[in-house]
């Protein structure tokens, strides 16, 4: 009896103990590798010019998408006038979502000419960044065929000294580069072509994860001389090489990643 007794405790203190350590035992490493947090989630609409139906389409499905802001990556209009700029202003403040917009070249033609900042006396600073999070957001404006001035160049690589430490998108009109088309930042001007490969350098040296950009009319996805690049669909139905879209971007972390989930929005299903 006694043995009994003693193999019965001896099963009741296993089946204890067992029970025990599934309670309390930390979650493995693959359960935590898992886990999915949303730190951002924002959409980039390019070339609009002045197409406002699309536009306010756009804004519709961007508020449905629940997205936390949207960046507009230039060409806001067709040739970059006052009322142009004032009009298209009016549409993006009535939608009461956050967003933030640098020219294109279709925005600075007008202003250019005349020799004056007509897109800065509208919607205010033509570059600039700011922080979601560890989310480091840089916008630059190389929307003028001259290219960037020196200033601002001198901006853009004090700011992505940052990216060792942050993780940084960066975002233009003008692509830097691309492995198939012509029409990137510098090609009517050598000496800006110079330019956007010393930017190249610059946000590959300091670990920029991603470029996006607009300007092609088409979207495509890239890694070309180390530098990763998503170039924005169009807006306006004119001139479109493909359907009218943006990009919707979810930033997620995920087992101690930062991974970026990219969905194209089409405005006409």
């Amino acid at each position: 009896m006694k043995r009994f007794r003693s193999f019965f405790l001896v099963i009741a203190l296993l089946v204890f103990g067992i029970s025990f350590f599934a309670l309390n035992k930390s979650p493995s490493k693959e359960s935590s590798q898992s886990l999915e947090t949303r730190l951002v989630k924002f959409a980039i609409i390019s070339d609009i010019h002045s197409h406002l139906d699309n536009l306010q389409r756009a804004l519709l499905l961007i508020k449905e998408g629940e997205n936390d802001f949207f960046i507009v990556t230039g060409d806001l209009t067709s040739l970059g006038k006052e009322e142009e700029l004032k009009e298209v202003k009016k549409l993006l403040d009535k939608s009461s979502l956050r967003y933030y917009a640098i020219p294109g070249n279709h925005d600075l033609w007008v202003g250019e000419k005349l020799k004056t900042d007509i897109y800065g006396q509208v919607f205010g600073p033509d570059y600039q960044s700011f922080k979601e999070g560890e989310i480091k957001f840089i916008l630059m404006n190389n929307g003028s065929y001259q290219g960037m001035d020196k200033k601002q160049e001198e901006w853009v690589s004090g700011e992505v000294s940052e990216c060792l430490s942050f993780y940084c998108l960066v975002f233009m009109h003008i692509p830097l580069n691309h492995p198939k088309s012509i029409y990137v930042m510098g090609e009517e001007n050598s000496m800006v072509a110079s330019q956007a490969a010393r930017l190249v350098k610059l946000l590959t040296e300091n670990k920029v994860k991603e470029a996006f950009a607009g300007h092609l009319h088409a979207s495509s996805f890239y890694t070309y001389n180390g530098l990763t690049t998503s170039v924005v669909g169009a807006i306006t139905g004119v001139r479109n090489f493909e359907s009218p879209k943006y990009l919707e971007v979810t930033v997620l972390k995920k087992g101690g990643e930062i991974i970026l989930e990219k969905k194209e929005i089409f405005l006409h299903q």
